[in-house]
């Protein structure tokens, strides 16, 4: 018994960390709480996130040389000018990461971010219809989608890049008619002009 309660006072830290990562952690509700929850759920929330704490150190050196691909990844490989011509431009989110967005179809974009320091490409969470709203001193990307199934439904998530994934902070979900319905984010990436 003492081994057991000793292990779960070591893990505790490791479970409650995934649990938050995860999104599970404080969502103990009461009763009137739960109402009042689903009563809200029906209308679309935006979200309370804001960019700013999120904070972002930003990277002050020259870029990495080499993009570093994985052999099977054919979408990198056939993008390649997209990506080192993102690496001139320097970063734009997070600090150290430079957005790529290709197009690869009718209302299709692909979204990845390479790391300027190593040159590292990770993914971007999204779908159809992909709508990006981030910047360079902030860890926060709010993304907008469109779910184009039998029954269509817009989705609007914020996501914190931990230095090794996206972990969803946000999602609101609304049933349309029509994925056009969709209204996206007032812009990509950079403030209006």
């Amino acid at each position: 018994m003492r081994l057991f309660l000793l292990c779960l006072l070591l893990l505790w830290p490791t479970f409650r960390a995934a649990a938050q990562d995860s999104g599970v952690a404080n969502r103990a509700q009461t009763p009137e709480q739960a109402a009042s929850t689903s009563a809200e759920t029906e209308t679309t929330q935006e979200s309370t996130l804001r960019f700013e704490d999120f904070p972002a150190k930003v990277f002050q050196r020259k870029p990495a040389r080499n993009i570093q691909v994985h052999p099977k990844d054919a979408w990198a490989r056939a993008v390649e000018p997209h990506i080192r011509e993102a690496m001139k431009r320097g970063a734009d989110f997070g600090g150290h990461f430079s957005v790529v967005l290709v197009n690869c179809g009718n209302a299709c974009i692909a979204a990845r971010m390479v790391d300027l320091r190593t040159g590292q490409l990770f993914w971007i969470p999204g779908g159809y219809q992909l709508n990006l709203e981030y910047y360079l001193e902030s860890r926060l990307m709010r993304v907008a989608w469109a779910e184009p199934t039998e029954n269509p439904v817009c989705v609007r998530q914020d996501f914190e890049w931990t230095g090794r994934k996206f972990v969803k902070r946000y999602e609101d979900r609304e049933d349309v008619t029509d994925t056009t319905e969709c209204s996206g984010l007032a812009y990509i990436g950079k403030p209006p002009q």
